[in-house]
């Protein structure tokens, strides 16, 4: 796209090292059972902090599948980049990873207002487990980020009716069956950029939602972070030691909480520990705000509609498992950064409720400026009225108010020039639609032109236009789909193609994310009779451990290995050694490991459980290597391989008759503890 004198979109593309995100894994990762997350808190809750907590937050992620095939070898990449821009600002978003606002650049300073990341390196910190650090990122659907968070999302231009043009953002969020879109206006000589987020169920069913926005922050010196409530929902750190210990939360008043004895909360640097709060902004508040100030006196702010009422503070905290983890995300000595953040609900761990043939909208504007530095200082109520006064200044809620109406009347307005292609999936569900004679189109301002449908929706193409298929080329590029509107059709294919496996795999896959386990399983093993697949013989084994039948998922997880013959696959070998280890097996999960292909047997994941069995074994030679190396999929808050270091150092040390008085730390390639 060139520029003219009306345009301010353009394309760019610039290099940065990169890690690629490499094959989705393709085994389908069913949902937890509701209620499975353990929440509690300290007895300091209001009655309105009980609502909805821990409601509608289980682990759900299909019909996506994981992004689990990335490493840590980075290349310089080329990188597509969409530029929206005025005479004050730039900002850059990345189109292929959901759209995040990578920078936002005022032009006459230089000066960048958000953690700029210079590495894209993917780590395991969300839904589908690829994420990475920096910028502003838009979370919509499903607690854990969002399952768009690595994957492309659509742009356009369009006319704003003002001789200039605006820019939207949209996809289809599959979990939730929602449509949503962001429209981002930069007119002449505004020095905020605003995000108008528009979230549309037309389905006659309630669905859960969830959305926040999160904005990363340079760390600098110094920053300290205020709001317009001295009042927050906080994470007890004790609660934080073990991942599987019930998360516990209180409640407190900036700037001094139970959880940071002694010192001022609101200087994010203080907590030694990770931490986060949220402020508990009153529904009185019709312009909600936050901002951080460092210590040479520039501000970062943002403020918003009334609709977007939460706000959080998040830091990695001064361990060295949170320094590691700043380190890791990018280069060392070049990630740290604290996220300040927007949000729907009380907190992440509190469930919303979206009503049937709904739509909620909301504004929200980002900008940057200078202060004197003492005027963030002192006790902090008294700084917050001197920020907010600037704040207010710069962007009054009179004006929140007039850009917000303005931006409504605009959101229904037709795409113009298509920017970027997002994925086929909306496609393929405006297609369902048409198929089955319904009467909904699409919401109007989106489109999902027929050019995205690709080899991932070919499938499910096939089974509405014949009423069967035939399954994916190959195991890489399958795909899913958990949306009972499928149901039907695959019921239909099921009884039309009776040799046929892949509607009975498919539909049981369906069938088991909607909870009906048992009829599930009856579609898998009659698709074993048609012809038998390693992932169906999987799924068969999930959902038997899930009943509690181990002997019987044992014996249905080895058909899946023996199928895949001499050419084995991390992902199945993987669960093996996992449910091996389960049931005490070691030297099972030893052979298994010592009989692999070399390329499969190097994985991490499968290394990683070798491990595990090499304890139990005395191998201990194999965990010094295998421990000693780096790890790309760590999860955020797992403990296991440090764990297993202690377990290992203690045996040693007990093998040997001596008592040892200090353990040696874990390497730091594997020590991510955020609290000790």
């Amino acid at each position: 796209m060139c520029k003219n004198e009306r345009m301010n979109v353009t394309i760019e593309h610039h290099s940065i090292p990169a890690a690629p995100l490499g094959p989705q894994n393709p085994l389908p990762m069913f949902r937890e059972a509701a209620g499975t997350k353990q929440l509690r808190h300290d007895g300091s809750f209001h009655p309105e902090d009980e609502q909805l907590f821990g409601k509608g937050i289980d682990f759900q992620v299909l019909p996506h599948l994981m992004q689990d095939g990335y490493g840590r070898k980075r290349e310089l990449t080329k990188v597509k980049t969409v530029v929206l821009e005025n005479d004050v600002l730039t900002a850059r978003f990345l189109p292929d990873f959901g759209g995040r606002l990578i920078s936002l650049q005022e032009k006459e300073s230089g000066r960048e207002l958000l953690y700029r990341n210079p590495v894209l390196q993917p780590a395991n910190l969300a839904i589908r487990n690829a994420w990475f650090s920096g910028g502003i990122e838009w979370n919509v659907g499903v607690v854990g980020h969002s399952t768009h968070t690595c994957s492309p999302v659509f742009f356009a231009s369009i006319a704003d009716g003002d001789a200039g043009e605006f820019l939207r953002l949209w996809e289809y969020e599959r979990i939730r069956r929602v449509f949503w879109q962001i429209d981002f206006h930069l007119p002449r000589g505004a020095r905020h950029l605003c995000a108008h987020v528009r979230i549309v169920n037309d389905d006659p069913g309630m669905v859960p939602m969830y959305w926040w926005t999160n904005i990363a922050v340079p760390e600098a010196e110094g920053p300290r972070v205020f709001s317009g409530t001295d009042e927050v929902l906080y994470i007890r750190p004790a609660s934080l030691s073990r991942p599987e210990a019930p998360r516990a939360f209180g409640r407190g008043r900036l700037p001094h909480l139970p959880s940071l004895p002694g010192q001022d909360a609101s200087y994010p640097l203080a907590f030694n520990y990770s931490s986060e709060y949220f402020f508990q902004t009153p529904e009185s508040t019709v312009h909600p705000w936050e901002a951080v100030s460092q210590s040479d006196g520039t501000l970062f702010y943002e403020r918003s509609s009334a609709r977007l009422r939460y706000r959080k503070m998040f830091c990695w905290g001064n361990l060295p498992g949170g320094r590691r983890w700043c380190d890791f995300l990018a280069e060392k000595g070049r990630g740290g950064y604290i996220e300040i953040q927007a949000g729907l609900a009380p907190t992440q761990v509190h469930g919303l409720i979206m009503p049937p043939n709904s739509a909620w909208n909301f504004t929200q504007c980002f900008g940057g400026t200078d202060i004197r530095p003492e005027e963030a200082q002192g006790e902090w109520q008294g700084a917050r009225d001197r920020i907010f006064a600037h704040v207010d200044a710069l962007l009054p809620g009179e004006e929140i108010e007039r850009l917000h109406r303005r931006y409504s009347d605009l959101e229904r307005a037709e795409p113009g020039e298509m920017v970027h292609h997002g994925t086929g999936w909306g496609a393929l569900e405006r297609r369902r639609r048409e198929r089955s004679g319904e009467t909904r189109p699409l919401p109007r301002g989106i489109v999902f032109p027929d050019a995205t449908l690709g080899r991932l929706q070919t499938p499910w193409l096939e089974l509405l236009e014949t009423g069967t298929t035939g399954g994916p080329t190959s195991i890489d590029t399958v795909s899913w789909l958990t949306d009972e509107a499928w149901i039907p059709y695959l019921e239909a294919a099921a009884r039309n193609d009776a040799g046929n496996p892949w509607p009975r795999l498919y539909l049981g896959v369906a069938l088991m994310e909607a909870g009906k386990r048992k009829e599930a399983l009856e579609c898998w093993r009659r698709s074993i009779d048609r012809k038998p697949l390693p992932v169906t013989w999987r799924n068969i084994a999930r959902a038997l451990m899930a009943e509690g039948e181990v002997d019987e998922a044992l014996a249905a997880m080895r058909r899946a290995v023996d199928l895949e013959g001499e050419r084995p696959s991390r992902y199945i070998s993987e669960e093996w050694m996992r449910f091996l280890l389960s049931g005490g097996r070691y030297q099972e999960v030893w052979d298994h490991y010592t009989a692999l292909p070399e390329s499969v047997r190097n994985h991490e994941v499968v290394v990683s459980a070798a491990a595990a069995a090499a304890l139990e074994l005395k191998r201990y030679d194999v965990i010094e290597t295998a421990l000693h190396r780096e790890f790309a999929m760590i999860r955020e808050g797992d403990r296991r391989l440090v764990d297993l270091w202690f377990a290992y150092q203690q045996r040693k040390h007990a093998d040997t008759g001596r008592t040892a008085s200090r353990l040696p730390d874990p390497p730091s390639t594997i020590d991510f503890r955020m609290v000790l």
